[in-house]
């Protein structure tokens, strides 16, 4: 059964959420404040959030950076409770849904068929490593795309990427940078489409079966400087 995190401060609005998402045939829990958000994503699984939308725009300027971190590796529903005419409504930021249902529509369109995830969050560092991106595991330079790691932490990275990437699971990665690493297989935890969005395109992914000196290599080269929180 899909199992949604509610974020919300307006108790009306959540409660309407509760109820919808309960008729929908899903389960939720709520969280009360982006730190809260934060403390069960990090431990509890979950297919996608409901991110009430009055409570985004009302967070502290330090948190608006955490919504948008955690809003690009769950699919989020930005909801807004219409009081005046008992209705939820709502979108997915650079996708259209049904008007007349928009949080069912996300909710068999987006979380139905992915897997629930536990974010596990490990310090992110901006450094941007040139690598070979390819769906081919011998990742080949002139097959792969050429492109640069937009983030990454010991667990992955994020990749700029113009590819349709939508559907596939797997791919590899091999680091120009550290040329005795051979090429990393990842898994494709989240796809952000050119256009889609107001975000960089590419895929965030997840290293699967690397060596340990492999990643202490890659690690070395991490400024402490730039680490961020996820």
């Amino acid at each position: 059964m899909n199992k949604v995190l509610i974020i919300s401060t307006n108790a009306k609005a959540t409660e309407a959420y509760r109820k919808a998402v309960s008729t929908l045939g899903s389960e939720c829990e709520v969280a009360k404040s982006i730190e809260e958000m934060q403390q069960i994503l990090r431990n509890r699984p979950f297919n996608g959030l409901i991110l009430d939308v009055l409570t985004a725009v009302r967070a502290p300027h330090k948190d608006k950076p955490t919504i948008q971190r955690f809003s690009e590796i769950y699919p989020t529903f930005r909801a807004r409770w219409d009081e005046k005419n008992r209705k939820i409504r709502g979108m997915v930021l650079g996708r259209s849904l049904d008007k007349a249902d928009p949080l069912g529509a996300f909710l068999e369109m987006f979380c139905r068929h992915r897997p629930a995830r536990v974010c596990r969050v490990t310090p992110r560092y901006r450094i941007h490593f040139n690598v070979l991106l390819s769906r081919d595991a011998n990742c080949a330079e002139a097959q792969a795309e050429k492109t640069v790691t937009l983030d990454i932490s010991r667990g992955g990275c994020f990749l700029i990427s113009n590819q349709d990437w939508q559907g596939t699971k797997t791919a590899w990665v091999r680091f120009r940078d550290i040329p005795r690493i051979p090429p990393v297989q990842v898994e494709i935890r989240h796809f952000c489409a050119w256009g889609h969005a107001m975000q960089v395109p590419g895929i965030d992914v997840e290293f699967q079966q690397m060596d340990p000196l492999h990643l202490e290599t890659i690690c070395r080269h991490f400024p402490i400087s730039t680490a961020t929180d996820l």
